[in-house]
């Protein structure tokens, strides 16, 4: 299934999702169910801007974006880390109130009946869009995959506060359980906004590094190669590095070998978008590198 289609899905589940889970506390009045329904309202915004960002990220390179438009899914991971903040930050709020006063339930077999189908409902769509992600390499679904497998942990982890609650008549368990599970949440929302910053910063690639050392170790034609760099942008690897060539080597040899390279690393990685910047052996500094 294409990215786009993936997201759309997610819209329209997430829509479906919220209003199970606002059933489930109007039928229970518990505050982690009413917490669990807010997160979902969070969900939904998040698989909108996943799905502008997939479409903007798929527009083809223009006169103001000549690398294209990919950094839109990282953009949206960015935002989706910082929803997930606010999606605990709502459930804390939640919580406070009902740690002072604790209530009994009303009908809590059922909300938790209703809660379970759309946590059922939430993992399948995390799964579906965690596979999609590594099919697309879209960093944007990767995002939404976690925003709502944190959905999915909170929903578990508030459902066996409710079950523990009811059996024991402790009813603070509640937003006990919901204040844990936003810690959670925060504690993943720190682990997607690290990688998305990172993807930001332009980390090198060092296992696409050693792939392309190993090319032009094993392939001839030029003297020596430098400033080898590597990033990752949306779905694409991109690599540039200084070849060293012989001052004789005429400018249809300096083509034929950078294509002859370019193919030989294409092979290695599939899609990686190749940059060579040829010197002549008097414009070389000393090699970094054989």
């Amino acid at each position: 299934m294409k990215k786009q289609q993936v997201a759309k899905l997610a819209v329209g589940m997430g829509l479906l999702i919220f209003f199970i889970k606002l059933a489930a506390y109007l039928i229970s009045g518990s505050v982690a169910l009413l917490s669990d329904a807010m997160e979902s309202i969070v969900n939904i915004a998040a698989s909108i801007m996943m799905l502008a960002s997939i479409r903007v990220a798929m527009m083809p390179a223009d006169a103001d974006h000549r690398y294209g438009h990919q950094r839109a899914e990282n953009i949206s991971s960015l935002v989706e880390g910082i929803l997930i903040v606010m999606a605990a930050l709502l459930i804390i709020m939640a919580s406070v109130g009902r740690l002072l006063e604790p209530r009994e339930f009303t009908s809590i077999g059922l909300a938790i009946a209703v809660s379970l189908a759309a946590t059922a409902l939430n993992g399948g769509m995390s799964f579906l869009l965690l596979r999609s992600s590594h099919q697309n390499g879209s960093i944007a679904l990767e995002g939404d995959a976690k925003h709502l497998l944190s959905d999915v942990v909170s929903s578990v982890g508030i459902i066996i506060g409710l079950i523990l609650a009811e059996m024991t008549g402790w009813y603070v368990l509640d937003p006990l359980m919901a204040l844990i599970v936003a810690l959670l949440l925060l504690r993943m929302a720190y682990s997607l906004l690290a990688k998305t910053c990172h993807d930001l910063m332009d980390h090198s690639l060092p296992e696409s590094e050693a792939i392309i050392e190993s090319v032009l170790n094993d392939h001839g034609g030029f003297l020596q190669y430098h400033d080898l760099k590597t990033r990752h942008v949306g779905e694409n690897i991109y690599a540039e590095m200084h070849l060293c060539v012989p001052a004789k080597t005429t400018m249809a040899e300096a083509h034929e070998l950078t294509e002859s390279i370019e193919d030989a690393i294409r092979n290695k990685i599939p899609g990686i978008v190749v940059n060579i910047h040829m010197e002549t052996e008097k414009e070389c500094i000393s090699p970094s590198k054989p």
